[in-house]
């Protein structure tokens, strides 16, 4: 019986064994030894980024890696590892530009990408996913020959044409490759109703100061006229839609002359399709983007200065009450789970908690712009202050600034509010595990 049991426990162990294995193997080694590895064992490196904070990355960790034809597919084809972006995969993210949690990178032996995701996906779309960037590596159009003929095939429309599908399909962004093609495209005319299903198809991939808004300003009244009703609405939201890309084109490339772009066509817009009334917030990141500090720096203080003028304690405290008062009554009439949730938040106050995460990202990137100094200091400790004011003891502004006296090198009373804010964050917030993250690391650092 005794000599049974044993037997028992060895197969379960040996059981459990094989469950575990059969997901993805991810190797505990570099990315550089990873490349190695992938051009001994001719395959391909898979990079799973995340952060310690990421609910979609915990998604993917526990429900998809561990899958057996997710292993079938990538301990065969790949290398795979995974990289925490905000430490040790730090620099590998800034090298390949990621800046969205969960990215899922496939590189070549040779470092090049051939294919990207992003966010949390079923395992049969990452297993999708993983045969697209096998599909690539070997392709005659592969991402890196593709983005090293780009340059000089900017007449060839057969080629523009392979190459924003293509970008599309790799995940990577086609909007230059859609542009570049409907300036010298000759396969639709620009009136047709076939022109206007591929700008309404490739909407979110379209910005405005190009040919795309050419051949739409030109032709909406006759697009609008042959349009369903559904496609209507569509044209409608195209002009903001592709105003919204701009922006974040200009974000990602840095590019003061893409946000002056956004910028006149953001003021151009209906108000129901602007995302913020206050145009302000824009023209500081145009500054900083021209690297105009000192216009910034007046922009920012002004903006500021009129924000706590405007919006003093006892103003904000009945601005609070009522919003919460507002809500309760809406969310007694229609209750939901959801609405519940929200009406906690207008409990503890739903205006001061947007001017505090107003202020939390203006004094973070005007210290961050004017150099981390003492004299920048003196200027966002007003504001820290105001802060304080709205809401006594906050957990968000008490991280605020531990991490701006951080920067300071004012550890220990940096250390003391980032252990305040983080004893004090709610436990259920998705951001706690990042604030525990940043505490654990001051302390480590404390204590060299």
């Amino acid at each position: 019986m005794k000599k049974l049991f044993i037997s028992g426990i060895v197969l379960l162990i040996l059981g459990m064994s094989n469950v575990f294995a059969q997901g993805i193997n991810f190797h505990h080694i570099s990315l550089e030894e990873a490349l190695e590895k992938a051009e001994n064992e001719n395959k391909l490196v898979f990079i799973d980024f995340y952060t310690v904070w990421c609910g979609p990355c915990k998604i993917l960790a526990k429900y998809v890696f561990p899958q057996e034809k997710v292993g079938e597919l990538f301990n065969k084809e790949f290398i795979s590892i995974k990289l925490d972006a905000e430490k040790q995969g730090a620099p590998a993210a800034r090298k390949y530009g990621v800046n969205v949690y969960p990215t899922l990178l496939f590189l070549n032996s040779k470092g090049e990408v051939v294919c990207k995701g992003t966010g949390s996906i079923s395992e049969e779309k990452f297993i999708e996913l993983g045969k697209t960037a096998i599909t690539s590596a070997n392709s005659e159009y592969s991402l890196a020959k593709l983005q090293e003929d780009y340059p000089n095939k900017q007449d060839d429309e057969h080629f523009l044409k392979i190459y924003f599908n293509k970008m599309i399909e790799y995940g990577q962004s086609p909007v230059e490759g859609i542009e570049a093609w409907l300036k010298v495209q000759t396969e639709i005319e620009e009136d047709d109703v076939d022109m206007m299903e591929f700008l309404i198809e490739h909407m979110y991939n379209l910005t405005t100061g190009g040919k795309a808004e050419e051949i739409l300003d030109i032709n909406y009244e006759e697009y609008m006229d042959i349009a369903t009703l559904v496609e209507e609405v569509r044209l409608k939201t195209l002009k903001a839609n592709m105003a919204s890309k701009t922006l974040n084109e200009a974000r990602k490339k840095k590019s003061p002359e893409l946000m002056r772009e956004f910028m006149n066509k953001w003021n151009e817009l209906d108000g129901k399709y602007r995302k913020q009334e206050d145009s302000i917030p824009y023209e500081m990141e145009y500054h900083i983007l021209a690297k105009d500090i000192n216009e910034y720096k007046k922009i920012t203080a002004a903006y500021m200065d009129d924000l706590i003028s405007e919006n003093s304690p006892e103003k904000v405290k009945e601005m609070d009450h009522k919003a919460y008062i507002d809500y309760k009554t809406a969310f007694e009439d229609r209750p939901t789970r959801s609405g519940l949730a929200k009406l906690k938040d207008y409990e503890e106050g739903f205006v001061s908690s947007e001017l505090l995460r107003n202020v939390d990202h203006k004094v973070r990137t005007y210290f961050s712009v004017t150099g981390n100094t003492k004299k920048s200091y003196k200027t966002v400790k007003e504001w820290i202050e105001y802060a304080y004011s709205l809401k006594p003891n906050s957990y968000l502004v008490d991280n605020l600034n531990a991490d701006i006296l951080n920067k300071l090198g004012k550890s220990k009373q940096a250390l003391e509010l980032k252990q305040a804010a983080y004893n004090n964050w709610p436990a259920g917030d998705r951001m706690k595990s990042r604030i525990k993250s940043q505490l654990d690391k001051m302390i480590s650092t404390a204590s060299l």
